[in-house]
């Protein structure tokens, strides 16, 4: 069975049978089980079921919650920081991508812990820095898990990328931080003004202000990514 066979005849089935079961109030762990041993998905496959399909009622409420790219210029900006490196970084090292039913793009993991210090996290800080240089946002806030391997290092690096791209001064554009934090989601999570950037699901549904996805931005327009629509 090739790629596409498998793809029509085990994953696609498997992520209708997934969301009817997720419509009709199953959990979802127990659920993903039952339908990954139906169809015998491999863990990659299982994974992207996992972080791509949501109830119908739990989609469309986040997706109420989106802000397209071009609509958040001057708001300021509440970065949940690793979640938008790792997703970039997942995908530049080989990682599927997913289109997920709320509207947002995820990656199938694979990097959770730790981020390199060189060349390749450079690269993943440019676009970032680039993207929200042409979204003309207002102020940026960047939040670093605190406890993660090199987050002080990390923050140093996307603050000079920032400054380095804006000249040094400013030039009349808004400011950006980078801060560690020892508790980012809940960080995030509280903002009451502007916008937060994450593809955190339990943040997501705990905020009370729109959520923009830089990730998924970067992914489809910086880097030419096509994540995979799974119904």
């Amino acid at each position: 069975m090739n790629d596409r066979e498998r793809w029509d005849c085990c994953v696609r089935p498997g992520a209708r049978d997934y969301r009817w079961l997720l419509d009709r109030g199953y959990p979802d762990q127990p659920t993903i089980k039952l339908v990954g041993d139906r169809y015998r998905l491999t863990r990659v496959e299982r994974g992207m079921l996992y972080r791509g399909i949501f109830s119908e009622s739990a989609s469309l409420q986040r997706s109420r919650r989106l802000r397209e790219p071009g609509t958040v210029a001057g708001s300021s900006i509440t970065i949940d920081g690793y979640n938008v490196l790792f997703t970039v970084w997942n995908y530049l090292a080989g990682r599927p991508l997913v289109a997920a039913t709320d509207g947002f793009v995820r990656d199938i993991g694979g990097t959770r812990s730790r981020l390199p210090r060189d060349e390749r996290f450079v690269r993943v800080c440019r676009s970032l820095v680039r993207s929200l240089l042409e979204l003309q946002t207002g102020d940026v806030t960047v939040f670093l898990d605190e406890q993660l391997p090199w987050s002080r290092d990390h923050g140093v690096i996307l603050q000079d990328l920032w400054d380095e791209a804006t000249g040094g001064d400013e030039e009349g554009r808004a400011p950006c931080r980078v801060l560690t934090e020892t508790s980012v989601d809940a960080r995030v999570a509280a903002t009451v003004d502007g916008i937060i950037v994450t593809s955190d699901t339990g943040i997501i549904d705990r905020c009370t202000v729109a959520v923009l996805d830089l990730a998924g931005h970067v992914l489809r327009h910086d880097l030419g990514a096509m994540p995979a629509n799974l119904l």
